[in-house]
Formats: C-alpha cells, sequence, structure tokens
C-alpha cells in the first residue's frame, strides 16, 4: 500500500507491477494536492481508497485487500504511513518518533541530543525572541524556515533584523504547501559549506546507500538559500562516501527509520559534516531516479522494492555499492535562449522544457539530465547548461576594440598559436578584406572573457568563418583545459550559424575537441610535420638518420668558414628593420612574381598590416641570415602556445649554394629550445626538404 504517491512515489507501483505485486493507494487528503502528483497515475493502481479521516476504517478495508506492506510515497505521506503500518503489524518505523521524522525542529533536537552535529536553533512564535537569539549567539546571517515544509518552500537567509523580520512575517500563521501551519517559525545557524543528499534503503534497521549527489545551488542569500540548481552524482565510494553514508546511518538511527527509503542532507563544511534534515522517504522525483538507472543501473527506488520483496536478497546485498564509471548530473534550466544548444551537448541524455502557459517569465522552464563516460565532459556541459557562461556576438570594430586587452591575456593562457589566434591577425584580415563583416563570438564568466571565436561573415559565400586562409592553425581561444567555455562558443556558432565554416583546423584544436564526438574533416586536408624537441636538441639531432646529421654539420661548418650566421633578431633592435619590406625584397628574390605574397595584393597588404605588429608583441619570431653584416635571409617563425612555427621564409638567390633555409631552420630549432618550447612546428605542406628534419607530423582540414 502507498500513501500519498506523488514525486518519485509515482513510480512506484508501475515498479511492483513489473514484478506481479499489485498496490492500493491512500490519500492523508480528501484531494489529490495539485503540483505535487505531476506523475500520479490512477491505472497502475488495483484500487484507488477514498479518503477517511477515521484511521480504524482506511485499517479494515487494508486488511481487506490483504496489504502486507506500506510505504510513503511522498512527504506527505510519511506520518500516515507509520500509523497505518504499525496499526497493521507491518514493517515500518513506528510512531513514537513519526512527528521528529517531519517537524525539523524536533529533528534537529532528537539527532543532536545524539551527539550528531546539528546547527543550532530556535522555534518561537515571537520576532523579538528569535532576532534576541541571534544576537546573542552571533549567529547572522541566519536560516530562518518553516518547521514541517517541503523543499526551499518559505526558507530565507537572512543577514538583517529588518530581513528576519519579512521572512517571520511571511510565515508566522500562514499554511504551506503540504497544508500544515506555521504557528511558531524557526531560526538556525547558518553553515556555510557544500551540500550532500545521501540516500539510503534500510531493512530491518540495516541500512543501504543507494546513492550519493552534490548539489548545486546559488550564491546564498534572502532568497535563494533554498533554491537548487543542479543535482550531480557522485561516486559511492571513496573517504567522502565513506563519511557521508557513516554520518547519514547516525542520523537513520537517531530517528529510529529502520524500514523504507531514506534521503539525509548534510552540509559539510570546516568543521565536519553537520545534518541539515532528513526525509523518512524518497528522494525527489522520477527524473532523478531515472538517471541513477541510466548511470549506475539501478536507483534507489529499485532498492526499496527488492527491500519489500526479496529482503533476504537485500540485506544479503547491504555492504554492496553500485560502480560509477562517468559523470551524471541534472540541472533546472532557468534560460529558453539555451534552447537547441543545450541538445546539442555530448552529454545530454534527455532535456525537457516546460509548456508556457502565461506571458509571465517562470524561474524554472525545463529540466536537463547529462549523462557521460568522462566525467569532465558532464562538467563541463553543466556550466553551460546552468548559464555560467554567457555568450555574444560582436559585430562592430569599435566593440572588437574594447576586448583586444582581455583577449590578448586569455590568449596567454591558451593552447592557441600566438599570432594565429590573437587580435592582430583578425582585425589585419578585416583590415584588407573589406567584404567581410566582423563575427566575433565572445563567451564570458562571472563578468570576466573566458572565450573568443574569431569569425567574419563572407557574404558572398554566405557563410560563417575564420578570416584568412594565410593561418595554419585556426582555433577558439580558451584558457588551456576550459572546455565548458570552447564548448559553449562552439555550440553557440553551430545553432546560430548555419553555414558555418571552420577550416585549417588541427584535430587536438580546442574547437575539434569541443565538438559532439571525435572529430571529422571533409574535403581537401593538410600535413604539418614537425619535429619534438622535448627532451632537447641534442636528443633530437641523434634521432635524425646519419646522412642528415652529416649533411647538416657540413653546412654549418662551411657556413662558419664563409662568415655566414644565422640567429635570431635581436629583439632590442626590432625598431630599426622593417620587417614587411625585408620579407617582401626576399620573397622576390627567392620565388620571383610566383610569390603568394607578390601577386596577390590581398596577401601582401596583410602581411604589411600584421607582421611588423606581431614582431612588436613577440607573436612573430624573426631569423634572419648575415653574411658579414648584409642581411641576406629572412625567416618568419609564428609563435604557439608551446611551439614555433616556420611560417615563410626568403633569401637572396646569390646565396642558395650555402643552404640558407637549412641555416635558419637549425636557428630556430635551437632557439626553440632555449626557450623551452618543446616543437619546431613546419605547418602546412609536406614537401621533402621538411620531412628530413621531422620526427612526426598531424593533419589540419575542414571540420564536418
Amino acid at each position: 500500500m502507498l500513501v500519498d504517491p506523488y514525486d518519485a512515489g509515482s513510480m512506484l507501483a508501475p515498479a511492483f507491477a513489473a514484478h506481479g505485486v499489485a498496490a492500493v493507494m491512500v490519500g492523508s487528503t480528501p484531494e489529490i494536492p495539485r503540483g505535487e502528483a505531476v506523475s500520479f497515475d490512477p491505472a497502475t493502481f488495483t484500487c484507488l481508497l477514498p479518503w477517511c479521516d477515521n484511521v480504524d476504517t482506511t485499517v479494515a478495508m487494508l486488511r481487506g485487500h490483504g496489504v502486507g506492506t506500506v510505504i510513503a510515497g511522498s512527504e506527505r505521506g510519511v506520518i500516515l504511513a507509520d500509523r497505518l503500518s504499525e496499526v497493521l503489524g507491518c514493517p515500518g518505523n513506528g510512531t513514537r518518533l513519526s512527528d521528529a521524522r517531519r517537524d525539523k525542529f524536533r529533528m534537529l533536537e532528537e539527532v543532536g541530543r545524539r551527539g550528531i552535529r546539528v546547527p543550532r536553533q530556535i522555534q518561537s512564535d515571537s520576532l523579538d525572541t528569535l532576532v534576541a537569539w541571534v544576537d546573542a549567539t552571533g549567529h547572522w546571517p541566519a536560516v530562518i524556515k518553516p518547521r514541517r515544509s517541503k523543499g526551499s518552500d518559505g526558507v530565507r537567509l537572512c543577514a538583517s533584523k529588518e530581513a528576519a523580520a519579512d521572512a517571520f512575517h511571511a510565515l508566522h500563521g500562514r499554511t504551506d504547501r503540504l497544508g500544515c501551519c506555521n504557528d511558531t517559525v524557526l531560526a538556525q545557524q547558518f553553515l556555510r559549506g557544500r551540500e550532500y543528499v545521501v540516500d539510503t534503503v534500510s531493512r530491518d534497521g540495516r541500512h543501504r546507500l543507494a546513492a550519493l549527489w552534490a548539489y548545486g545551488k546559488p550564491e546564498p542569500d534572502f532568497a535563494t538559500v533554498g533554491l537548487l540548481a543542479t543535482k550531480q552524482l557522485l561516486s559511492p565510494h571513496g573517504p567522502l562516501a565513506d563519511t557521508l553514508f557513516d554520518f547519514a546511518v547516525q542520523v537513520l538511527d537517531a530517528l529510529e527509520i529502520r524500514h523504507g527509503a531514506g534521503h539525509c542532507e548534510v552540509i559539510i563544511d570546516q568543521d565536519g559534516p553537520a545534518l541539515v534534515e532528513i526525509g523518512a522517504r524518497l528522494h525527489g522525483g522520477p527524473p532523478a531516479h531515472l538517471m541513477c538507472r541510466a548511470a549506475i543501473g539501478t536507483s534507489q527506488l529499485d532498492l526499496l522494492v527488492q527491500s519489500c520483496l526479496d529482503p533476504t536478497g537485500f540485506l544479503d546485498g547491504v555492504a554492496r555499492r553500485s560502480e560509477m564509471d562517468g559523470g551524471a548530473a541534472m540541472a533546472l534550466l532557468r534560460d529558453t535562449g539555451l534552447k537547441g544548444e543545450i541538445e546539442s551537448l555530448p552529454s545530454a541524455q534527455r532535456v525537457v522544457w516546460n509548456a508556457r502557459h502565461d506571458s509571465a517569465p517562470a524561474p524554472v522552464v525545463g529540466l536537463a539530465t547529462l549523462i557521460h563516460p568522462d566525467p569532465c565532459v558532464v562538467a563541463a556541459d553543466l556550466e553551460i547548461v546552468i548559464g555560467t557562461i554567457s555568450c555574444e556576438i560582436i559585430t562592430r570594430r569599435e566593440a572588437i576594440a574594447a576586448v583586444v586587452p582581455d583577449w590578448r591575456l586569455l590568449l596567454q593562457r591558451s593552447r592557441c598559436n600566438r599570432a594565429f589566434g590573437g587580435p592582430v591577425w583578425y582585425l589585419a584580415a578585416l583590415d584588407v578584406q573589406p567584404e567581410l563583416s566582423p563575427l566575433l563570438l565572445i563567451a564570458h564568466r562571472s563578468g570576466r572573457l573566458a572565450g573568443v571565436l574569431p569569425l567574419v561573415w563572407d557574404g558572398t559565400h554566405e557563410i560563417a568563418r575564420f578570416p584568412t586562409m594565410l593561418s595554419d592553425y585556426n582555433d577558439l581561444v580558451v584558457a588551456d583545459g576550459d572546455m565548458a567555455a570552447a564548448r559553449r562558443l562552439m555550440t553557440a556558432a553551430r545553432t546560430r550559424f548555419p553555414g558555418l565554416e571552420l577550416a585549417c583546423v588541427r584535430a587536438d584544436s580546442d574547437c575539434a575537441r569541443a565538438a559532439s564526438g571525435a572529430p571529422s574533416f571533409a574535403d581537401k586536408r593538410f600535413i604539418c610535420p614537425f619535429a619534438d624537441l622535448s627532451s632537447g636538441y641534442d636528443r633530437w639531432l641523434a634521432s635524425r638518420k646519419p646522412d642528415f646529421r652529416r649533411r647538416l654539420a657540413q653546412t654549418l661548418r662551411r657556413a662558419e668558414r664563409s662568415g655566414i650566421r644565422a640567429g635570431r633578431f635581436d629583439p632590442d633592435c626590432k625598431g630599426a628593420i622593417d620587417p614587411t619590406g625585408i620579407f617582401r625584397e626576399l620573397q622576390r628574390e627567392r620565388f620571383g612574381e610566383s610569390s603568394l605574397f607578390l601577386r596577390d595584393p590581398t596577401a601582401q597588404a596583410f602581411v604589411e598590416r600584421a607582421l611588423p605588429e606581431l614582431v612588436r608583441e613577440d607573436s612573430a619570431v624573426l631569423f634572419g641570415l648575415w653574411a658579414e653584416e648584409q642581411l641576406i635571409g629572412l625567416n618568419i617563425c609564428m609563435t604557439g602556445a608551446d611551439s614555433l612555427g616556420y611560417w615563410n621564409a626568403g633569401f637572396l638567390a646569390e646565396f642558395a649554394a650555402f643552404s640558407p633555409g637549412t641555416l635558419m631552420i637549425e636557428a630556430g630549432l635551437r632557439q626553440a629550445c632555449a626557450m623551452g618550447l618543446a616543437e619546431f612546428d613546419f605547418l602546412r605542406g609536406r614537401e621533402a626538404y621538411k620531412m628530413n628534419w621531422c620526427t612526426g607530423q598531424r593533419e589540419i582540414g575542414r571540420l564536418t
């Protein structure tokens, strides 16, 4: 028999029916309360007994139906379930402490008498008495709440006497959502810590851990102290799980909860665990139990059914705990603007949006369930779902200028190439391509810049894309490891720009890692060879073929004998050179008019616009080749997070016999090692000369 089978209790009758056991429903109120019984289905019961204020009459009807088990299906039904099970002689928790299992003041008093840590508290029908107690104990801010309410109903955090007065007058003498009159009001010490929930199922006084949860809540203030934002399923193994379960068992024993489901809410602060409250019933609503089943294969509800139908099997497994691989969480949705983005997240298992019944904004607009084999994916997606990371599109140049300083700072914390991913590159591309429009997608976390996706709108092809094909590695810009910001940018871009085209992207880029599933490339792809320098120059050199080492040594000796040397431009002398002019002349010497940077006015204008500033900010590193005092070659490398990238070079044709490219590359490798970088990257192109230097290669392409 189920008393008030609402909330998660609405799943009990079908669960018993799956085992061939029929259920009878008894209500503790004349009518089924609206709002609590959203999932309640009368068809799942063999009998719905009419409400009766005479318990003896109800007991007689139950005996006629052969009822052998009584379960409280919701908070509302706890006291009646205790009374009926006691009269019927069914396994139950008795009536001696029934009221303490519902009344929060009595609950904490009873538990505290057993030496279990609880917040200090007082109840009174006098505001002056409550305020005087808070003043005397120094417990501002204090929690003001009803004694028998459910969830966050009427719970307020009060930092002043005025706030306490508002909370008191809103509660005193009023009836709460469960129909209880607040003849007195409860004031409690506020404990600042992480809040957890321990789901248990008990049989004959032996307790089994069903699930552990961590609550996510907004920063507590007057109206939000009791509000729930997220529930995250935790591993049932480890020191935290042991601490929480051991504490919950003490509370269960103190309140004589020997049978059935319980969920114990616990705060852990610097002084350890303390009880918030405990419910002698199933935890939450159906979504929590469905998520548990999907994540760990069972739920508190399933264990409760087993404890009733197979008590021996249940007790044999009391010490057993479920295994949890991966992560699982659920979140209350508060922003309809995230529709479409949340559904595309890799961990989004189920997303439900509430129907709108009026024009007033609803505090909760839906529920998302997130499950994924990688807990880090769930953690990142959870940030997006709860709206921690906001996203906006900037289309005006003056607005972009305001972002640039923070963009530069974020770039230094990212995995991006400092040149290709920076504002200089982006703005120069816009300057030389007037047909493109800015489409800068930015993400903020708590008011601070968390991500940049540097796109432009190409009206000719009606696509959003990266600004120039002169970049070998395109990517979004986020702090290293910040998958939440990366995924927020990618989901926003894919949702808002159906024509999105992301080309020249590495498979290990944040763009690719933020997408759902393994990255895949379309159309033409490019190979980017690289030299691994993580073990230093000498180890790298030793890994090369003997013939290559011999030729390199000969080239270096010949250059030295001829007074030719390669090295980095002294940073203090950068202002004395015109890198664009030198680059243009050396390109003409090496390639003639076939050079891209001579035949293409846009490419030439881009270099002239971007290169000087890239050099000034060290995003581009220049390597020169000198014959005595004459500059005969120039190599431009782009600085990566842990690499130098060989972007382009030129030299005087008359010195070709000295292998200028070899000399400048060798100088670049030595400089990369001196800078503590792990890689010299030859960027796009699988030319034969590159392969002699390289220890590996990677692929870039257009993300599908």
